[in-house]
This record gives structure tokens, sequence and C-alpha cells, in this order.
């Protein structure tokens, strides 16, 4: 299941994000954009993980945090694997989001028995830091750089889809 919580992970993102730049002005509209989009600022949290089997898979066994305000983002991810050891991830990061494309760059990252055993603080290359955003009956859906999962915002949450593999449920908490 490494690989699966990787991907779940530095998104969401996770991720996720080095220096945006002069892109300050995240969770709104690029001026001259006429497209409204739904603001993803919140802190979120992992309400379970449902795998291709249909195995759903909940605290405390896998249990997330994710943080994204004012163009930043703080994932902390933690999961016991069906050979009982800990996996964990946590990462900050930077990102903007417009009506057409959504970024992000990881500044800092720690991983543990993700990817492989072991800890590593080593940020994953990503060949492209932005990637096309589609608003859709109020849902805000892209694929955060490098992490092979679709993210679908609303008001009250998100979820984080790998393709066969797994789909993330996360709420947003008030």
């Amino acid at each position: 299941m490494g690989k699966a919580v990787f991907a779940s992970c530095v998104w969401p993102c996770a991720v996720l994000l080095s220096l945006a730049g002069p892109a300050w002005a995240a969770d709104a509209p690029a001026p001259g954009t006429q497209a409204v989009i739904a603001n993803i600022a919140g802190t979120y949290e992992l309400v379970k993980r449902v795998l291709s089997d249909g195995k759903e898979v909940v605290p405390p066994v896998i249990t997330a945090l994710y943080t994204l305000s004012n163009g930043r983002g703080n994932f902390n991810l933690f999961l016991k694997e069906e050979a009982g050891v800990l996996a964990s991830e946590s990462t900050i990061s930077r990102y903007t989001l417009t009506a057409s494309e959504y970024c992000e760059w990881i500044v800092f990252t720690v991983r543990n028995n993700l990817d492989e055993p072991g800890a590593t603080n080593v940020v994953p290359p990503v060949a492209k830091h932005c990637t096309p955003v589609t608003v859709k009956d109020g849902r805000i859906v892209f694929e955060p750089p490098g992490e092979g999962v679709v993210v679908s915002f609303d008001k009250d949450g998100f979820t984080a889809t790998a393709a066969g593999r797994f789909v993330d449920y996360w709420r947003k908490l008030p």
C-alpha cells in the first residue's frame, strides 16, 4: 500500500509546495478571469479511505489533517500498514489557485515508510507544478502535480481518488 499512501499524501496535495514567487493571492481568481471558483481554504480531516476492493480503512488505522490557507498548506498523515508498520508524512507547501489552474510546491517534507522503508526528507521531483482546474456543479476539480490523484472539492470537504486503488474522503472542519 506504500505507493497508494504516497499518492494521497503529497497532494493533497500531497500536498506540498517550494516558493510560489509573486503568486500570493491563492484561493482567488486571477485578475481578469470571469469564472467563479470555490474557496478551498480550510482545515480538513480524513474520514475514511475506501480501497478498490471496497474495504474501508478508518481511524485510528489511518488519520490525517490537511490545512490550506493564504497560499500555504500543511499536511499530516499517519497510517498503520497491514503488517503493523507505521507510515507517515508531514509536508509544508505553497499553492496558488485560479479559475483555470492549481499550482503547488513542496517547501519541506518528511516521509516515513511510504515509498520505501525508512525516513526521508527528499522532495519528490515534479516535472510541472501547475495543473488545469475545472469547476462543475459547485465542485472544483484538479489533479495535484505529481500525485496521481484527482481531488474534487465542495463546500463540505473533498475526495482524493487514485483510480483503481482508493478514494479518500475528507470533511471540512468548522
